[in-house]
């Protein structure tokens, strides 16, 4: 078997030492942020409090950041954490010192330029201060879990993928009565390419990078805008919001289990400059009398409708297209039923109890958002234990299986729902569901969250051999766009 490269094993060992900055406290005195002292001095509870029942706070040495984490936070819930991040400078520093010290052959993979500090910038690492957590139980058995990641500078590098200012999310006034999934994200590059790309820029040798520069400056036909011009245009939110139709099954393969039919609308906002790039070329194929669809563009707002169903059910979708220049926003849905629904806005998913349970005491702005139903977890849970079922194994294997998805159900049995929204000094998280989210790993999902959704959006468009792996792997292509294809084997 071919040994694992340097510069492999390396960049492994750099992630894994990395991930320890997020988990640091108690550190040394030279670690501590401004505005801190080593002093850890307590001061004494205040002469009015019970003893047990309040906690002191200390003055000499206390944290910079941990008011502002903590005012994000609720204290005195099932659990409660707080931790600084300030090591990522200097872990990477000490990285960096490594690297000089190994042989140049070891370093001949390495990009020009590169080092770990540039890394941690790129990242945006290097502007989290602190993270903290907290959890608390709800009356319905479910929990409320919030986290902050406290970047005193703002966000930086990365970290800009999670769009602009928090804004309200659009399912509170789009998405349709009985939505079963609803997601929100932003697809926004303007900032990434003001912080992030100058720096992943100056990694790449100087004839790939003047290569790349020269084909994002060319004009791109037919929106007469080069890629850069693109992307620092690019600042629009998506949203998914589907539902459910019980009434209608399907089944994709012989052994695979019935799957209900269902409808969707999905909502893009703050892309109507492109839209209006392409209008001379789209509406003239528009007004073909042999198009498949029919239009009408009156008062700012262009409706595109198609004449006919797609196919027979499940699969009789017929959708309808709008764009409100005014709103500067587009709406595409399945069926003509549900394009009406949303428009009149008289039937919302806000009037579920369902949504109302799992949206309380969550924000009503945000940058990302998901929610999902009882009834989309359920059915989801029971198609898996159906096709677990179906697959080959011994009867006890099976019983496993059984007794794990018998012990899921009441974890299933309510909707869940998360919000990422972004601050002035940071990212908050908070969730509604059926297991406490706590520490790094509400945190973690609060950064790349925030990125992963438009990193993929961007690497979908790649022409990679990635759903070949993909499958290989089990693995849902939205869980692992990182999967590239597998190299040769030269053995």
């Amino acid at each position: 078997m071919k040994p694992t490269s340097l510069p492999k094993r390396f960049a492994q060992v750099t992630l894994a030492l990395t991930s320890l900055t997020f988990t640091q406290c108690n550190k040394a005195a030279a670690d501590t942020p401004a505005g801190s002292t080593p002093n850890t001095k307590s001061a004494a509870p205040s002469a009015g409090s019970a003893s047990g029942n309040s906690a002191a706070l200390i003055r000499d040495g206390a944290s910079a950041s941990f008011g502002k984490v903590t005012s994000h936070l609720e204290l005195g819930g099932r659990s409660f954490e707080y931790s600084e991040a300030g090591g990522a400078k200097m872990l990477a520093t000490f990285l960096d010192e490594i690297i000089k010290m190994l042989p140049e052959r070891d370093r001949k993979d390495l990009p020009p330029g590169f080092t770990v500090a540039k890394l941690v910038e790129i990242l945006g690492l290097d502007s989290i201060a602190a993270t903290g957590a907290s959890s608390r139980a709800r009356g319905d058995g479910s929990f409320h879990s919030r986290a902050f990641a406290h970047m005193p500078q703002g966000r930086k590098g990365l970290l800009t993928l999670s769009g602009g200012p928090a804004a309200k999310l659009m399912l509170l006034d789009v998405a349709p009565k009985d939505t079963d999934l609803a997601l929100e994200f932003p697809i926004s590059l303007k900032d990434f390419a003001r912080e992030a790309l100058p720096g992943i820029l100056a990694m790449i040798p100087p004839g790939d990078r003047t290569s790349f520069e020269h084909e994002m400056s060319v004009p791109q036909t037919p929106l007469g805008m080069s890629g850069m011009q693109i992307i620092e245009k690019l600042d629009a939110r998506v949203g998914i919001y589907l539902r459910l139709d019980p009434s209608q099954k399907f089944q994709p393969s012989p052994r695979a289990p019935e799957f209900p039919g269902a409808d969707g609308v999905i909502v893009i906002e703050r892309l109507g400059w492109l839209v209006e790039a392409l209008k001379p070329q789209f509406m003239p194929m528009l007004s073909q009398p042999d198009a498949p669809v029919t239009f009408t563009d009156e008062g700012g707002v262009l409706t595109v409708r198609m004449k006919a169903p797609a196919g027979p059910p499940p699969m009789d979708y017929q959708p309808v297209v709008r764009f409100d220049a005014k709103a500067d926003r587009i709406i595409i849905a399945s069926r003509t039923a549900l394009f009406d629904s949303v428009i009149a806005g008289k039937e919302k998913l806000t009037q579920g109890a369902d949504f109302t349970q799992a949206w309380r005491d969550l924000p009503e702005e945000g940058n990302s958002c998901l929610y999902a139903s009882a009834r989309l977890l359920q059915t989801a849970s029971n198609l898996i234990a159906i096709a677990a079922q179906k697959e080959g194994g011994s009867a006890s294997e099976k019983a496993v299986i059984a007794k794990i998805f018998e012990w899921l159900k009441p974890l299933l049995s309510r909707g869940q729902a998360v919000v990422i929204a972004n601050q002035p000094d940071g990212i908050l998280a908070a969730a509604n569901a059926s297991i406490p989210a706590g520490g790094t790993a509400i945190t973690a999902a609060a950064i790349m969250t925030g990125l992963g959704v438009p990193f993929y959006s961007l690497r979908s468009v790649e022409k990679q051999a990635i759903p070949a792996r993909v499958e290989e792997h089990n693995i849902p292509p939205a869980v692992r766009p990182d999967i590239a294809p597998e190299p040769k084997n030269n053995r």
